[in-house]
């Protein structure tokens, strides 16, 4: 099969791979942490079918950034070897940006994803406009220093806002929060840019 790209997915950063929207021309290496060792089988099954062009790879190493160590280096020995194809990295984790910045520079087509809706085919799905808007005014009312932190925070601290909306339509918003830049991760920590008109 021949690659035209490459997709590294940060799978301690995010778990929500979309294996209906991957092309059969990417390569995917899913690099797992040390102590990720229950992963979905329904995951794994629809893996399956991509055979060698899906890698699952286990690294060892703890910490905070041990991961994204692994990452790079398997960005830079593919890159070096397969220069003119796209390089992109799976994960909110904005600490990968400078590499990014470096890898354009230097002519490597590379970019950061934040949600499985920027790849391949995926189709956004709407966003409710009333409650986006619901979300920006209190999120800019309690301000950067006391908005949660984690993504599990934000999700309960969402849901509560917009108690008649699903757990679907709730992980929709954070995801076009993110895809914005409205939210972003930095050290393991969410962290916002709440300007208004956003």
């Amino acid at each position: 099969m021949n690659v035209e790209e490459y997709l590294y997915i940060d799978y301690e950063n995010v778990q929500d791979v979309k294996v209906d929207v991957i092309k059969k021309t990417t390569k995917v290496k899913i690099i797992l942490g040390n102590d990720q060792t229950k992963i979905p089988v329904d995951l794994v099954t629809k893996t399956q079918p991509f055979g060698e062009m899906v890698e699952w790879v286990q690294v060892a190493g703890k910490g905070r950034n041990a991961l994204d160590f692994f990452i790079v280096y398997f960005i830079g020995r593919d890159a070096t070897l397969d220069k003119g194809k796209s390089f992109i990295i799976y994960s909110k984790d904005t600490g990968f940006d400078p590499l990014i910045s470096h890898l354009k520079k230097s002519g490597i087509k590379a970019k950061r994803i934040v949600s499985f809706q920027e790849v391949g085919s995926a189709k956004n799905p709407p966003v409710e406009e009333v409650s986006l808007s619901k979300v920006l005014e209190n999120l800019r009312k309690i301000g950067t220093r006391s908005s949660p932190k984690k993504r599990k925070t934000l999700t309960t601290h969402i849901a509560a806002q917009l108690k008649d909306k699903k757990p679907k339509e709730i992980e929709n918003i954070i995801e076009h929060l993110f895809i914005k830049g409205i939210v972003y991760e930095e050290n393991g920590l969410l962290k916002y840019k709440l300007e208004k008109g956003q």
